[in-house]
């Protein structure tokens, strides 16, 4: 008798695929502070043309303030509380899946999430900053964990992902000036791009999966060996 046992060895996301991944993050987080400070500075001119609201998309037509609000903070503190995720995700989504995936695709969702999140609020609320695009990366990136780590049972990949979703993107406060809806979407979004992304990347992804096989003979069954019983003459 024989016995098989399966090691897992590597998969996708054992390893990075680009090597720019800290450009990247760095770079990202830099054009996040020049373009914050000079909303925050309001002697610039380029100030007033950043923020998005309802009314300057519908009425006015000023589409690239869906792009560009996503990179202005209202302030420094709202700044550095979007400053360690974005960098950390950029960082891991740029160096396993590319820049096309985390930046382009990533603030090209951020202008859906804004589009989306300003027909909601009412028409004067402006809207800033990067959670909704962080918020997108982090369903990209779990959904794709979900997917990719078969070595893990399900239970136990749910189970993962699901203590990141309770300890980090819950907010332990409620502050009126957030928008959750922002955050959610972005959320749910990255996980349909991440799911879609899966479909049609399936055998490249799976091209990285390798496990060992070690095959090994079991002992066989030791045979009963009864003591023959003494013959008894009368």
């Amino acid at each position: 008798m024989y016995e098989v046992q399966k090691k897992f060895i590597r998969n996708f996301l054992t390893t990075k695929k680009y090597d720019y991944g800290v450009l990247i993050s760095f770079t990202v987080i830099g054009i996040c502070l020049i373009l914050s400070n000079f909303y925050w500075d309001k002697s610039w001119m380029i100030s007033d043309y950043l923020a998005v609201n309802q009314n300057l998309i519908y009425e006015k037509g000023e589409y690239w303030r869906l792009f560009s609000s996503s990179f202005i903070h209202g302030d420094l503190d709202h700044f550095l509380s979007n400053t360690l995720m974005l960098y950390f995700l950029t960082y891991f989504v740029s160096s396993f899946y590319g820049m096309k995936i985390s930046v382009f695709l990533g603030f090209l969702m951020g202008m859906v999430i804004n589009l989306v999140v300003i027909s909601v609020y009412p028409p004067q609320t402006y809207l800033v900053g990067a959670s909704g695009v962080i918020y997108y990366l982090w369903g990209f990136w779990l959904v794709l964990y979900v997917l990719i780590e078969r070595h893990l049972s399900l239970i136990a990949r749910i189970l993962r992902v699901g203590a990141v979703f309770l300890i980090l993107l819950i907010p332990t406060t409620y502050s009126p000036s957030t928008s959750y809806l922002a955050h959610y979407f972005g959320f749910l979004l990255g996980i349909i791009i991440g799911s879609i992304y899966f479909l049609f990347n399936y055998k490249r992804i799976q091209s990285y999966e390798f496990f060992e096989y070690r095959i090994s003979e079991l002992p066989r069954p030791e045979e009963y060996m009864g003591e023959e019983k003494p013959e008894i003459i009368s």
